[in-house]
């Protein structure tokens, strides 16, 4: 996973995000950082398939490094397979060809479970790794006038209180936040009555 690190940190230096700068996919970097995501869904698919076969001991999913580097893994990851799935416009079907719906493989879904059972911390539909799916759902859903701000107000709050939570235990990185990413983007085109009392208004500048 070095190597995605140093490319999300190559993104970073140009005041991009790294899950944006995938997203277009124009540079020769990102053609290799798609090989490196390609290998490694290759590994940990192999991965959750021996433990679903129950091939691996049953003490493994409940190791603090293997549920540390799962966790490490889906942030890193996980953004990418998001950016690539919408780069492709598979989305826009209907509501079940979301991410989340039909796109999120197990070797996300597995390593969250991991990490809410050890923190017992409430199993919850979305993550920390994988929020850009929503993000990229009610941007399409607003922006193509499939809806209106006001059908979709509740999941834009209950997405922004979970921005802010994640924020503030720091899992969220810093290139989320940068000028011009899909989420800055996405937020500042709502209605202004509801940005003025949002509860991320302070994150984004």
């Amino acid at each position: 996973m070095k190597d995605l690190q140093k490319y999300r940190e190559m993104w970073e230096h140009q005041n991009v995000g790294f899950y944006d700068g995938f997203r277009e996919h124009k540079k020769a970097e990102d053609f290799k950082a798609n090989v490196k995501r390609l290998e490694l869904a290759g590994v940990w698919d192999e991965i959750i398939e021996k433990l679903r076969s129950y091939e691996l001991p049953d003490e493994f999913e409940g190791k603090k490094e293997i549920i540390d580097f799962g966790t490490r893994f889906r942030y890193l990851v996980e953004p990418l397979d998001i950016a690539n799935y919408y780069r492709h416009d598979r989305h826009y079907e209907d509501d079940a060809s979301s991410y989340m719906v039909k796109g999120r493989p197990k070797r996300y879904r597995y390593p969250q479970r991991w990490l809410e059972h050890a923190e017992r911390r409430p199993q919850e539909p979305n993550s920390a790794s994988c929020f850009w799916a929503e993000v990229e759902d009610l941007r399409y859903k607003i922006g193509t006038n499939n809806s209106s701000f006001e059908d979709v107000k509740e999941r834009v709050d209950q997405l922004e209180a979970q921005i802010k939570a994640w924020s503030e235990k720091g899992e969220l990185a810093k290139d989320v936040f940068l000028e011009g990413s899909t989420l800055v983007k996405w937020w500042k085109a709502l209605p202004l009555h509801h940005k003025q009392q949002s509860c991320i208004r302070s994150l984004i500048k």
